[in-house]
């Protein structure tokens, strides 16, 4: 959970206006310049009124004959060399992308049926999802509510969405976009030249993952930006497999991080997980060994074992699970970790960043003590400044909603110089535990989840609503503590089936099939924590970030914003949302084009991550789709989901 960029620079007044003077010359220029704007505007509108009457001319005005007369769409091209089948299939894709954009499916101007500050946006990337895209688009519309959306098509894919996408701005009003690869993917980037168009698997000089992950990285830095153009707030970056849903208290939640070190043991800060793969000397089966290096704190004065406060330490092996992940010795952050010697607290580094602390203010330098944050200003009691009485109460304008220049701090716990916003004044902060940027506790997250609704209630709440509600909660704390950028622990649900599962049928409302559908489906998942669940995934509040962090590529599809963003996966039990990952049916598995298309059609992969992913059972999601059915309309209904769960083959 990150701070919010600061609010605009304010004029002398406080209000925003500041000093004005009149330039009789810069007004001239800029009657001009309205002018010559005016002219242009005109010039476009008959330009584009024209091709709108050449379209429908030409029989191109798409779904029921309708034209946009709007701005120009983006008509979704794969460009770059391919090689045999993979260059008709995406002519052909591509071909009914750009005759559907003439019929107003790009809507690029966020005007329409749907207002900008209405419901939340989501990036999509996909190939050959059709089978599952109505399904992931009707639970999102419901529970997000999913209103804005860009998609940008894998150039390997053999199926178009447009058809589907169309379908829910007809009948729901979805606001969407389809981009081609020009749109957002340049051409080259420090590291070279990248790829466009679809990867050809067989050249041994294709690194096809590669441009995979950068075709990622480029898009949803591009999306974000769009939308924080456009005055959309939260924007989620998930896959189709992937549905973000409330996380609420369960019984077999693992246990709730620890937020310092328990009595007598010392912490390691700023560390790192050491893995080797080694292997049993008498059954020659591989094992991880696993160890730990960080700062080690907390001993006592003397020091231990020839180590002081503040020295590297590394661990040795450390005593764990089979899965070093889970349990409560895993190597996760807010867990004590165990080798031969003793024990350890690791801490969570991302909320916590200590620079090099002092034990008392510099000569010359006014110590302040009782700190805390109120927006941009720090309030304090100051002591030992020559223009102020000691205990008197102060107010110091700071620039902490940024990241400091050329720093990677997280909280402040004193013991540090800090400057006015202005960089005119010094303090000293009194070695206490500070808040830049606070950050919500334990016990605060475990009570967020406690309030959770579940999915079906009626009225059924929605993601934002429960967003909306933490945060009038808490207040001006909020936007320091929760988001703009929100990681969210996933939970794997594997391929295991019941034989004879008549709950199934009945998770269905009447004239749909269960089957047809993943949520309701599949509901045995890996433990939770485990390693088979992976990376996280994130949700985005871009109103509240400056356009430049949106520049270049992402960290990685997981940690999309470098900064406000955490590295490791959040700890289940301290997240307030997560999102259920749907290994599906082989069938499924298979479908994609994608770069890993080698790995998707190895069955014994696939059934090993089904075995990773059948340690329990649960149906939190599955009753979102009566509730839908009950709020849009059985026969809406039905329009909005054909084709859901339906795989028809690919050329």
């Amino acid at each position: 959970m990150r701070p919010s960029p600061p609010p605009a620079a304010r004029g002398r007044d406080g209000r925003g206006g500041g000093n004005v003077r009149l330039n009789y010359r810069a007004v001239v220029a800029l009657l001009a310049a309205c002018l010559a704007l005016t002219s242009l505007s005109t010039l476009a509108l008959h330009r584009r009124l024209h091709r709108h009457h050449h379209d429908v001319a030409a029989g191109r005005a798409g779904a029921g004959g309708r034209m946009d007369a709007g701005r120009p769409r983006s008509v979704a091209r794969t460009a770059g060399n391919r090689r045999g089948d993979v260059r008709g299939q995406s002519s052909r894709i591509n071909a009914d992308i750009a005759s559907s954009n003439h019929g107003g499916m790009n809507r690029g101007t966020g005007r329409g049926n749907i207002k900008s500050s209405e419901g939340l946006s989501a990036c999509l990337l996909v190939n050959d999802e059709n089978p599952r895209l109505p399904e992931w688009l009707a639970y999102h519309f419901h529970l997000l509510p999913l209103r804005s959306l860009i998609v940008a098509v894998d150039p390997a894919s053999r199926s178009s969405p447009l058809p589907i996408l169309e379908r829910w701005r007809e009948v729901m009003g979805l606001d969407y976009k389809v981009w081609e690869e020009k749109e957002y993917l340049p051409k080259f980037d420090g590291h070279g030249r990248i790829r466009h168009g679809a990867c050809d698997r067989g050249d041994p000089k294709a690194d096809c993952l590669w441009s995979h992950r950068k075709r990622q990285r480029y898009f949803v830095k591009k999306c974000m930006a769009d939308f924080h153009l456009r005055n959309k707030t939260w924007v989620l970056l998930t896959d189709v497999d992937e549905y973000i849903t409330f996380n609420r208290v369960q019984d077999d939640d693992p246990a709730m991080p620890l937020e310092y070190a328990p009595p007598g043991i010392p912490t390691l800060m700023d560390w790192k997980r050491i893995e080797y793969k080694l292997y049993n000397a008498t059954t020659k089966e591989p094992f991880m060994d696993v160890s730990v290096e960080g700062t080690i704190s907390g001993l006592p004065e003397a020091g231990w074992k020839g180590y002081k406060n503040g020295d590297r330490k590394k661990t040795s092996s450390l005593r764990t699970e089979e899965d070093y992940f889970r349990g409560a010795h895993g190597v996760v952050h807010g867990n004590v970790v165990e080798d031969k010697y003793g024990a350890y607290f690791l801490r969570d580094d991302w909320a916590f960043r200590d620079a090099a602390q002092m034990a008392k203010a510099p000569g010359g330098v006014p110590t302040l003590k009782d700190a805390h944050v109120n927006g941009t200003k720090l309030h304090a009691t100051i002591y030992g400044d020559r223009w102020k009485k000691d205990g008197e109460p102060v107010e110091i304008e700071t620039n902490w909603r940024e990241p400091p220049e050329g720093a990677d701090m997280r909280t402040l716990y004193g013991g540090h110089l800090v400057n006015s916003a202005d960089r005119q004044l010094t303090f000293y902060v009194e070695r206490e535990r500070g808040l830049w940027p606070p950050s919500l506790s334990s016990e605060q997250l475990l009570d967020i989840r406690k309030r959770l609704p579940s999915i079906g209630e009626g009225g059924q709440p929605s993601i934002q609503d429960v967003l909306e509600s933490e945060m009038r909660r808490f207040g001006d704390y909020a936007t320091e503590t929760i988001g703009p950028c929100l990681s969210m622990p996933r939970l794997l649900y594997g391929s295991r089936e019941e034989k004879d599962d008549r709950r199934l049928a009945q998770l269905a409302p009447e004239g749909f099939a269960a089957k047809d559908f993943v949520t309701l489906r599949y509901r045995w998942h890996a433990a939770k924590e485990a390693h088979a669940n992976k990376f996280q995934k994130a949700i985005v509040d871009v109103s509240r970030l400056k356009m430049d962090q949106f520049r270049g590529e992402a960290e990685n599809i997981h940690v999309p914003l470098k900064y406000y963003c955490r590295k490791d996966p959040p700890r289940y039990s301290a997240s307030p949302f997560r999102v259920n990952h749907y290994l599906d049916s082989f069938e499924a598995y298979s479908y994609r084009n994608d770069a890993r298309a080698d790995k998707r059609q190895c069955k014994e992969c696939y059934d090993e991550k089904g075995k990773d992913a059948a340690a329990a059972m649960d149906e939190d999601i599955a009753p979102w789709l009566k509730s839908f059915v009950g709020s849009v309309g059985r026969e809406k209904a039905k329009q909005l989901l054909a084709g859901a769960g339906e795989f028809a083959p690919l050329r």
